[in-house]
């Protein structure tokens, strides 16, 4: 070996075999059981000669060697033993140089590699499915439940990234980005189950999804496919969903400079009080999808005033809409019939500057909102929502986040360098509360101060003997 380099060196393999019975896919499953070996065997003799050119190199007096401890190590091509050198410095504190070296973490057992294809796959199926493809793709046996609890910690991980990254927006330390004239949010709500664990009865979360973009733009050179401009997506739960997307809004749009902003949602309270509080010059739009969806629950049966109903709103005539569904309640004996009524009457006058605000918009050039539906779907329903699925909450907010990241485009970049990246979040200080400015002094209202000109290299000069009359008399 080399001053500065080792040699990986490939073996010859030779394998003789009865070509009676064979077939392509015999010698494919074969050839790539073979290579996985070589793969591994190569692997670990690469990182046993890693290591002895690190002990030979390293500075003497400094650390002693403790002998080689064996480790497991799982990798594209399987599991893979080997041995490295233990030292003890001074503190008797245990080193390994070759992980050091490799910038592999304490207690590691997986590689970044392996990682990445296990959780990618686990965001588009079951754990268990995950099994059967890694055996397919990859080779190597791991159980799912071991892919599962990999699957959390990595998502833990994110989660601490992120709330780093929001305290740092809070803290107003972020780069500053051109805002666009105009910006969109959208945001819903959807239920998973959790796991009972001997209730009878299952409970539910509730996950949030926000969606932010600047608008639509071509998807192809030609035809007239169109995707969203500076897309990303958010998902969380809990009451503080849309302080945090607020964060990430104003972090992705300088959205306390941008022109207009339009701010879709179905009408929920928590969307409608989010607006209010954490998007206070946002022009709330209802989206019309769970405005037709309402129709069809509450008027199953009478598709001649859903028309009707309809009509009105969407000629922005909501009291004339609300008068007919008023005398529908009146005349209707179906109490079922009725309670229904009532709730999309209630809807309808929640969400009425919502729907006003669709004919509001006039110009051209504004996009309607509508795209929440679809973004839900990608990131909760198709992997979440399965039959006969339920997950535990660390689980289940572990593989969101992944699923998150993934929809942002910033699956690469987590792996390569928002992983490993030391964010440090200063001290929070909030502004002072209008309460402090209006509090009543308990002190003298008089403030006593000297003049700094008074006394000093500028005493002598005319216009301070002018300021000095003026303190004699009692003129301030």
């Amino acid at each position: 070996m080399d001053t500065d380099t080792i040699t990986i060196t490939f073996p010859e393999v030779k394998v003789k075999i009865p070509i009676k019975g064979l077939t392509f896919d015999n010698i494919e499953d074969m050839l790539f059981e073979i290579l996985q070996s070589i793969a591994r065997k190569v692997f670990e003799k690469a990182l046993t000669d890693i290591d002895n050119y690190l002990r030979i190199k390293r500075e003497r007096g400094k650390l002693k060697n403790t002998g080689k401890r064996e480790k497991y190590f799982l990798t594209r091509f399987g599991d893979i033993l080997y041995s490295r050198t233990r030292y003890k410095d001074k503190d008797n504190k245990s080193h390994y140089l070759l992980d050091e070296a490799l910038s592999i973490k304490k207690n590691q057992r997986i590689s970044l590699s392996r990682a990445m294809i296990e959780c990618f796959l686990s965001s588009i199926s079951s754990y268990r499915e995950v099994v059967g493809n890694l055996r397919l793709l990859i080779g190597g046996p791991r159980c799912h439940e071991a892919i599962r609890q990999s699957v959390i910690k990595e998502g833990k991980l994110i989660i601490e990234n992120q709330e780093k990254k929001l305290k740092q927006i809070e803290n107003l330390n972020y780069p500053d980005k051109e805002a666009p004239d105009t910006a969109y949010l959208e945001a819903d709500a959807t239920y998973i189950s959790l796991q009972h664990k001997g209730k009878k009865e299952k409970e539910k979360l509730e996950v949030k999804v926000g969606v932010g973009y600047s608008g639509k733009e071509a998807r192809y050179s030609t035809g007239k496919s169109k995707r969203l401009k500076e897309k990303f997506t958010f998902i969380g739960t809990g009451k503080d969903f849309m302080e945090k997307l607020s964060l990430l809004a104003e972090e992705r749009f300088s959205l306390s400079k941008v022109k207009k902003v339009i701010f879709g949602g179905d009408g929920d309270s928590w969307i409608t009080s989010g607006i209010k509080d954490y998007f206070s010059s946002a022009t709330y739009i209802l989206d019309l999808y769970h405005l037709y969806k309402k129709f069809k629950e509450s008027l199953r049966r009478r598709k001649e005033e859903q028309k009707v109903i309809k009509d009105l709103l969407l000629s922005n005539q909501i009291d004339k809409g609300l008068s007919v569904i008023d005398q529908l309640i009146r005349n209707s004996y179906d109490l079922k019939e009725k309670d229904n009524l009532v709730k999309l009457y209630t809807y309808i006058s929640r969400n009425r500057l919502g729907i006003s605000n669709q004919f509001k918009l006039k110009d051209k050039e504004i996009e309607r909102a509508g795209a929440i539906e679809s973004n839900i779907n990608k990131a909760i329903a198709a992997r979440f929502k399965k039959r006969g699925m339920s997950w535990s909450i660390p689980g289940a907010l572990a593989l969101l986040k992944i699923k998150e990241t993934i929809l942002n485009n910033e699956w690469d970049d987590w792996w390569k360098t928002e992983r490993e990246r030391n964010i440090k979040v200063g001290k929070y200080k909030p502004p002072l509360p209008a309460s402090y400015f209006k509090k009543e002094t308990e002190t003298s209202p008089l403030i006593e101060v000297t003049i700094p000109a008074l006394r000093g290299p500028d005493q002598g000069k005319p216009w301070v003997g002018v300021l000095r009359k003026l303190s004699e008399v009692g003129y301030y």
